[in-house]
């Protein structure tokens, strides 16, 4: 009897996620190396609600360093001092290597590197892009469909290193705000490049409304599609995108 009974309210608790609405809000911000966002989350009676700030960037100074100054050491004395003063001289002190140990590995002298990471160029990334271009608009579309819209608003302020990088994804994004703006009239996108600085700053507002079982259908069919799965299957194996 116990075994059924919550065997039952799981059941119900499925179909109550599944069928009852959710409502976000979202506010999104990032300005040069600062980021905050807020996330508010409304189901039945239930709310949550998420608010974050976050600073970043390489310029910051690193746990234990102000402005560059070295994180001040504590000079050891008695018998113990000859001995760290011993390890200093080989380089075995503050993570330096000795001599011996900057000789190449066996594996180095045979060839038998361990292999680099890919790194994610701006050529890649727009050949991945041209991949799933159709599928990620079917995506978007599909889910757009799916949710209630009562306000979304994208503003965007960005540049690429390449002056060119930056012309070329000025295409993409203003074709894209022509069909958001033709097709969603509660669905607005700003965008404005600069093209003489590297910078994404961003400012977005979101108040949508969903049933998760109107969004499943949509997910599926993305991640059956053929040119995801192999895209999928590339990255999972560290492999070049097929062409």
């Amino acid at each position: 009897m116990i075994l059924e009974t919550i065997i039952l309210l799981i059941a119900l608790l499925i179909l109550l996620v599944l069928f009852v609405s959710f409502h976000v809000l979202l506010e999104a911000d990032k300005a040069g190396k600062q980021a905050s966002y807020k996330v508010k989350i409304k189901w039945l009676f239930l709310s949550y609600t998420i608010n974050t700030r976050m600073i970043g960037g390489p310029d910051e100074p690193v746990k234990g360093e102000i402005l560059g100054e070295p994180v001040p050491c504590k000079v050891r004395e008695g018998p113990e001092s000859r001995e760290w003063e011993k390890d200093l001289s080989q380089g075995k002190i503050l993570g330096a290597e000795s001599t011996e140990d900057q000789k190449p590995a066996d594996e180095d002298v045979i060839g038998l590197k361990k292999e680099k990471k890919q790194k994610w160029t701006f050529r890649k990334i727009v050949n991945l892009a041209r991949m799933l271009l159709s599928p990620v608009l079917r995506l978007v579309e599909d889910i757009l469909k799916a949710i209630h819209i009562s306000e979304m608003k994208f503003n965007l302020l960005y540049g690429l290193d390449n002056p060119a990088d930056t012309g070329i994804v000025s295409g993409y994004i203003y074709a894209l705000r022509g069909y958001l703006n033709t097709q969603y009239e509660r669905i607005r996108l700003y965008a404005e490049p600069t093209f003489t600085e590297e910078k994404m700053d961003m400012h977005m507002l979101a108040d949508v409304s969903f049933r998760v079982v109107n969004l499943l259908p949509a997910v599926v069919t993305f991640l059956l599609n053929r040119d995801v799965r192999r895209v999928s299957w590339a990255l999972i194996r560290k492999k070049e995108l097929p062409g």
